[in-house]
C-alpha cells in the first residue's frame, strides 16, 4: 500500500508520506489527507484505490511534528488518544505542510503536475482549507469535521471543489452541512453530495459504519469529478 518517501518542509522539518505510482505514468496525482486516526490501514488503502483508476497517489503524515507515523484504532482508549493528537495539531501549519506536499507530488516524475487533494474527517476539513487558501487544481472533502468554524473561509473557495455530507454524521450534522452549503460561493465550480442513510466514515470498508451503497455512489461522483478536472476521461 505504498512506499515511504520524505518531504522537506520550509522550516527544516521532514514529513514522511506514503507514495504509490499509477501503472501508466506520468499521471495526475492524488494527495490523500488522513483522518484524526492518522496513517491507518484505511488511508493506506486509498493509494491502490486511486492507482487502479490511473492516478499516482501520496498520503502525507500530517502528525509528523506530534506523533510521527501513528495509527490509532477506531475504538477504546485509542479514540481518546486520537482526539488528543488532533487537538495538538496546528491547522494553519498543517495547511502549509499540505501546500509543500502538493508541490512535492507535482514535481515527481510519476506525476504530470496536476494534483487533486482529497481528505477524510480531519483531512476533509484540511481539504476545505486547502481549497480556500492554496493554489491546487481541485479539492475533495469527505465527512469533514469542525467545518462550522471556517464558514468565512468557505466563501473563498472558487473550485473545483467537491464535498460529501453523510446525514447521520454526529460530528457534522445536517445543520452544519446546510451552513457550509450556504457559505459556498454561488456560481463556482462546486459539487455537494448528500447521503441520507450514511454515517461519519461511511467509506471505511470493514468497519461498522461502512455503507456500501453510499460508498459506491460517492466513488462514482468522485472519480467522475477527478476525471473532469484532470481531463483524464477515466471513471470507476
Amino acid at each position: 500500500m505504498g512506499n515511504d518517501v520524505r518531504v522537506k518542509m520550509g522550516d527544516g522539518a521532514e514529513m514522511a508520506a506514503l507514495f504509490s505510482a499509477a501503472s501508466l505514468n506520468p499521471a495526475p496525482g492524488m494527495l490523500v489527507l488522513h483522518e484524526i486516526f492518522g496513517m491507518t490501514d484505511f488511508i493506506r488503502s486509498r493509494l491502490p484505490l486511486f492507482n487502479a483508476q490511473g492516478y499516482t497517489a501520496m498520503a502525507p503524515d500530517l502528525y509528523h511534528r506530534i506523533s510521527p507515523g501513528v495509527s490509532y484504532d477506531y475504538a477504546g482508549t485509542d479514540w481518546e488518544r486520537a482526539f488528543a493528537t488532533r487537538n495538538s495539531l496546528d491547522d494553519d501549519l498543517a495547511v502549509k505542510d499540505i501546500g509543500v506536499a502538493v508541490e512535492a507530488l507535482a514535481a515527481r516524475p510519476e506525476c504530470n503536475g496536476d494534483v487533486v487533494v482529497v481528505g477524510y474527517c480531519l483531512g476533509g476539513l484540511l481539504a476545505l482549507l486547502s481549497a480556500a487558501r492554496l493554489k491546487v487544481l481541485a479539492n475533495i472533502c469527505f465527512h469533514g469535521v469542525r467545518l462550522e468554524k471556517h464558514l468565512i473561509e468557505a466563501k473563498n473557495i472558487r473550485g473545483p471543489f467537491q464535498i460529501h455530507f453523510p446525514a447521520l454524521d454526529k460530528y457534522a450534522s445536517p445543520a452544519v452541512g446546510a451552513s457550509v452549503k450556504a457559505a459556498l460561493p454561488i456560481g463556482a465550480d462546486i459539487e455537494c453530495h448528500d447521503y441520507p442513510e450514511a454515517d461519519h466514515g461511511f467509506s471505511r470498508e470493514g468497519q461498522p459504519v461502512f455503507n456500501a451503497a453510499a460508498t459506491a455512489q460517492a466513488h462514482t461522483a468522485m472519480f467522475n469529478f477527478i476525471a473532469r478536472v484532470t481531463r483524464q476521461g477515466v471513471g470507476p
